[in-house]
């Protein structure tokens, strides 16, 4: 079985948590990934995720990818899959697939 921790930068899905657990992806907040090209903070805090996921062998997922630019940008930062309107629009879970960046 693979664990994936969903919407990692808001709530109770913080670093903490991910220390005390053994999870092979975090999925980041599609809030933070929407702000990518707006906010210099958003991307800091992004790079800060993928760093920490690097380090402990964590797969990326970057939630929210709307368009192009956004999809070229998460692939520059190392994400190593991407999920939202520019992959395709929403999906019974049957069919739903993650595209690797």
């Amino acid at each position: 079985m693979r664990v994936a921790i969903d919407d990692f930068g808001t709530g109770y899905s913080n670093f903490d948590h991910i220390s005390h657990l053994d999870v092979d992806y975090i999925k980041i907040d599609g809030g933070l990934i929407e702000q990518l090209n707006s906010s210099d903070r958003s991307k800091t805090i992004v790079e800060a995720i993928i760093h920490f996921a690097k380090e402990l062998e964590i797969e990326t997922i970057a939630e929210y990818v709307s368009d192009e630019s956004l999809q070229l940008m998460v692939k520059e930062m190392g994400i190593d899959y991407s999920q939202g309107y520019f992959i395709g629009k929403p999906q019974s879970s049957a069919t739903i697939t993650i595209q690797r960046v």
